[in-house]
């Protein structure tokens, strides 16, 4: 059996996956008010990627396992999600779905219900039915699994927890590939973005707009001169590579930090050139670019103040003593 992934989780629970970048999903847990009595389910693949002709009908199969020492009565739902907000974490759709031009939850074929005896792996047969009709480009599922003790019979309290696979289902036909960046920008470390700094770590923040209808994987890197154009670091950026899904934006962020510049300490003007690319049927790049600078200004702030103290100083202990000199030199003259 491939490895199952699994998260305990209470609730439906998503973690980075493809759209993502396919972390593990999750695990769903149930637990009773008996000692020694949890529950859990693992789930494999926790994501599942297709293509698909229009009218076409393809089979897949999903994994189950009971993990723990009861038995299970697993039940399922197929749901529509998309992006919610722009750190690549799904929102499951549980209402009408009729305005979604990605649904595809309406072409998986309803999936029995099983019992799962502990420790059990359970091969599930998944078939998706592809309308003719179907709009070309990317649709988007989710089928869910939720376990509960089958004897419970109202002693104690059952928690049923929700595990996953994410489907990315893409219809051949016209594909709308467009990417643009809506921010590339510098952070420090307190989490602002501007163009003055005192030292590194520093933080560059893309984000990205896909408005084609089929997911990308856009991938690249930050490249950093300094006043004098030479080269003083690489920044990578979605790497590796997490889906943006269809009208949607999605914020990725890059380290300048010791890990990629070692020991350096920056200090003047630089340039930071943006490139990614991106695209399945043909390779297309994305640039910007930021100018920012690193300055210590506070430590250079306290060595100027510094240096005017001690310039008054000595100023003032140098009229101190010749007031000295000049005094002793009349009080000899007497």
């Amino acid at each position: 059996m491939k490895k199952l992934h699994h998260i305990l989780a209470v609730g439906f629970v998503l973690t980075s996956c493809g759209l993502l970048s396919c972390a593990p999903f999750a695990m769903a847990a149930t637990t009773t008010s008996n000692p020694g009595s949890g529950q859990a389910l693992e789930i494999a693949p926790p994501l599942i990627t297709l293509t698909a002709n229009p009218g076409q009908t393809l089979k897949t199969n999903i994994e189950l396992r009971d993990v723990a020492d009861t038995s299970l009565l697993v039940t399922n739902e197929i749901n529509d999600f998309v992006a919610n907000g722009e750190d690549g974490t799904p929102k499951i759709l549980t209402g009408d779905d009729s305005n979604n031009p990605y649904t595809l939850k309406a072409w998986v074929t309803p999936l029995q219900a099983i019992t799962l005896q502990p420790h059990q792996i359970e091969t599930l047969p998944v078939t998706i039915s592809v309308p003719t009709t179907a709009a070309p480009g990317g649709h988007y599922g989710v089928i869910r699994f939720s376990g509960t003790p089958p004897n419970l019979k109202g002693q104690g309290v059952s928690l049923s927890a929700s595990i996953g696979a994410l489907v990315l289902l893409t219809v051949n036909g016209k594909l709308t590939e467009h990417m643009s960046v809506q921010e590339f920008s510098v952070n420090g470390g307190n989490g602002k973005a501007g163009s003055l700094f005192e030292a590194t770590p520093l933080t560059f923040v893309v984000r990205l707009k896909n408005s084609g209808n089929v997911q990308e994987e856009p991938t690249g890197y930050a490249t950093i001169t300094d006043m004098f154009g030479k080269p003083v670091a690489g920044v990578n950026i979605n790497v590796p590579p997490r889906n943006v899904l269809p009208d949607s934006i999605r914020r990725f962020t890059g380290m300048l930090d010791k890990s990629v510049i070692g020991d350096k300490h920056l200090f003047g003007r630089y340039h930071a050139v943006l490139k990614m690319t991106y695209g399945t049927t043909s390779k297309q790049t994305l640039t910007a670019s930021v100018y920012f600078w690193v300055i210590p200004y506070r430590l250079i702030g306290i060595v100027v103040a510094a240096l005017i103290i001690g310039f008054f100083l000595l100023a003032f202990l140098i009229k101190r003593y010749n007031r000295h000199i000049i005094a002793r030199s009349q009080t000899r003259r007497r």
